[in-house]
């Protein structure tokens, strides 16, 4: 057994750190003021990121990328979200463009991994978040092409993304149904992003997508009907993972700046570092986040060798996500009303993790599915 993470990851997170360091922090107060970066600094960082060679670091070589594995872009990811903006680098396509046609790969991947176009992906319904079954969003075979119907909720980054991964239940001339994946082109005539969703998070406002009668040809569609369920699967555990070690990075910055403040802040004479109040909350905090970094590594590991990483996976994003939520509330206890304004970013990630606990899957459909995988046909209903 070997905890040593490898060389070459390293001297890659050493790059990241220097990048950090030098573009994104600071823009750290405006930041915090703001609650998101603007495009011009999104644009300046991409630059700068193609600069540092930080550009398609998830990309197979074989595409022009540079073929980090899960692990390394979750050390990546670790060292990046120490900062609120919620800043990644560019030229990752979604996993499932990589299972197009050429001509699918041509129009879509190579394009975003160019970083000439944009993507989003859209599962989640008003009614339906992890039941990929149960969706409403509809295609109905007509000819060689698809009627779309339905709507999408809670969609990052949409008002920017050139194109959609959409995820249908879809219905073909033999009366067979299944989740099926589609791409669909932004101003294809019946395709509308509808609606901004405010949140209460910094550096994320989802978007509503509605399909009226939106047509789009048998082209369009990845892999076979109902292939979907599969193809979406891989996408969930990948994007799970990673979710799992933006926690590492926040519940790391966070306690440092605890730690720190603790030495200076002084109360009855005293730094609060003294009180064992204080102490415990730290001891506690530091401890459940290396527990959480085993994890997500773990996890991490196990999807690079090419295994089944999905109960891993449920696992690390359980764990590290609540984590964080502790973790972050500590620390502003620590900082007391200093902490809850927007002098510090302890506020923003604060209010950040707690979208983590739900997106790609909440905590109770986490906990749902390590029971299931653990019971087996015991656990079903």
């Amino acid at each position: 057994m070997d905890f040593e993470i490898p060389a070459e990851y390293r001297s890659l997170v050493e790059v990241v750190h220097d990048f950090r360091r030098r573009e994104l922090d600071p823009l750290e107060g405006e930041f915090l003021v703001r609650g998101h970066l603007t495009p011009a600094m999104r644009e300046r960082l991409d630059e700068a990121a193609r600069k540092a060679g930080l550009w398609a670091l998830e990309v197979p070589v074989e595409y022009g990328g540079q073929g980090v594995g899960l692990l390394g872009i979750c050390l990546v990811a670790e060292e990046m979200f120490k900062h609120p903006s919620m800043y990644l680098f560019g030229g990752n396509p979604e996993p499932v463009l990589f299972e197009g046609t050429d001509e699918q790969k041509e129009r879509y991947l190579l394009p975003v991994i160019a970083g000439e176009r944009r993507q989003c992906y859209a599962f989640t319904e008003a009614d339906t978040g992890s039941d990929l079954a149960r969706m409403r969003t509809r295609a109905m075979r007509d000819g060689d092409d698809w009627i779309i119907n339905g709507a999408k909720i809670f969609i990052s980054r949409a008002d920017e993304a050139d194109f959609v991964i959409l995820y249908a239940d879809a219905q073909d001339s033999d009366g067979s149904t299944g989740t099926t994946c589609f791409l669909v082109d932004k101003g294809t005539e019946g395709f509308q992003v509808s609606r901004a969703i405010p949140t209460m998070g910094d550096a994320w406002e989802p978007y509503e997508l509605v399909f009226t009668g939106c047509r789009v040809p048998d082209s369009a569609r990845i892999g076979a009907v109902g292939a979907g369920w599969s193809l979406g699967g891989d996408q969930l555990t990948h994007g799970r993972i990673k979710i799992a070690s933006y926690q590492l990075g926040i519940a790391r910055r966070c306690i440092d700046l605890a730690v720190d403040w603790a030495k200076r802040r002084t109360t009855w004479g005293k730094p609060i570092a003294t009180r064992q109040a204080i102490q415990w909350m730290l001891a506690d905090s530091q401890v459940e986040l290396e527990a959480a970094r085993w994890l997500v590594y773990k996890a991490a590991w196990t999807a690079d060798l090419g295994k089944n990483a999905a109960q891993e996976a449920f696992q690390a994003k359980l764990y590290a996500t609540e984590m964080a939520q502790r973790v972050t509330d500590r620390c502003l206890q620590i900082f007391g009303g200093l902490g809850y304004t927007k002098e510090l970013p302890v506020q923003s990630f604060y209010r950040q993790v707690r979208l983590w606990r739900i997106g790609h899957g909440t905590s109770e459909i986490m906990r749902w599915m390590i029971a299931r995988n653990l019971l087996g046909s015991a656990a079903r209903d």
